[in-house]
């Protein structure tokens, strides 16, 4: 069951990586845009609630004070990686994104006295030069190279950040006082990044040429996607151990995500590409001592 249940997790994290391609195209700051990620956070939560089929308690203070920082950290998530993928492919956002457990992996040494040996400091060292040649990568067009970077690589650092910083939550969440409170832990995060991109939505500005209509349905598909790994995620963390859950979920959603952009979106495989995936596989491979 934790396989079937770790290959649903690759194939759903894959599909939120292509269907957020499909809203790429939406900018920054229009009503569009927020709409689109409104809709992705309350299908979330609403499939969430319908998979938890339980009855929940009141949730605690802490689970809602942690509840609120997921929230938060969802949206940094979801908005940032949205808007890196209107200029980077599929397989470099998802190799650089996938990199963000770097900091779960750290607070784990810190915080919780897991073990941090040498192969796991050089897998860390190793994102760095990843995050440089990916920023190296990311202009298509050379003479606009410094303004394509700042679309691209700066909304992916942050989206890495905040990747991150979503699994030292799931780790502070779960070493917490009530941790089996996780439902709704993370349903209440989904609800509230929901009625925060609603509530910005009522004052954006809409873009006269984007249509919402198809927008809205990759953002069901998204929603859909990225709630049910959240809550597979959770239950894998405490089935499987680390050296098999992080690099094989991380590298398997990178593969699936490459193929997914050749076959969809026509992208073509660099030679700085194929450093970068290599690079970031290996620095999977040795932070997770597998």
């Amino acid at each position: 069951m934790s396989l079937l249940f770790l290959g649903l997790s690759i194939i759903l994290s894959s599909v939120r990586n292509i269907l957020s391609k499909g809203i790429s195209d939406v900018k920054f700051g229009t009503k569009q845009f927020f709409l689109t990620q409104a809709c992705i956070f309350i299908c979330g939560s609403l499939v969430l609630i319908l998979v938890a089929n339980q009855n929940f308690e009141r949730p605690t203070l802490p689970t809602l004070f942690y509840a609120t920082l997921y929230g938060i950290l969802l949206l940094s998530a979801q908005y940032c990686y949205t808007s890196a993928l209107k200029k980077g492919n599929i397989g470099i956002c998802s190799t650089v994104y996938s990199l963000g457990f770097i900091f779960p992996t750290l607070s784990g040494n810190m915080f919780w006295n897991e073990r941090l040996t040498s192969l796991n400091i050089i897998g860390i060292l190793m994102v760095i030069p990843t995050i440089i040649i990916s920023g190296m990568s990311s202009s298509k067009n050379r003479q606009h190279k410094n303004k394509n970077i700042n679309t691209y690589i700066v909304p992916l650092m942050f989206a890495m950040l905040s990747s991150g910083g979503l699994g030292i939550m799931q780790k502070v969440q779960q070493n917490s006082h009530y941790p089996e409170q996780k439902n709704l832990f993370v349903i209440s995060a989904f609800a509230l990044a929901g009625t925060i991109s609603f509530l910005i939505s009522l004052f954006a500005k809409r873009e006269p040429q984007i249509k919402i209509g198809r927008k809205l349905i990759f953002g069901i598909g998204i929603g859909v996607a990225f709630g049910l790994c959240n809550l597979l995620n959770t239950i894998l963390a405490g089935q499987l151990d680390s050296a098999v859950f992080f690099p094989v979920l991380n590298i398997g959603t990178i593969f699936f995500s490459i193929v997914s952009g050749i076959i969809f979106y026509k992208e073509k495989i660099s030679k700085n590409d194929l450093i970068i995936f290599l690079l970031g596989i290996i620095s999977i491979l040795f932070i997770t001592n597998a």
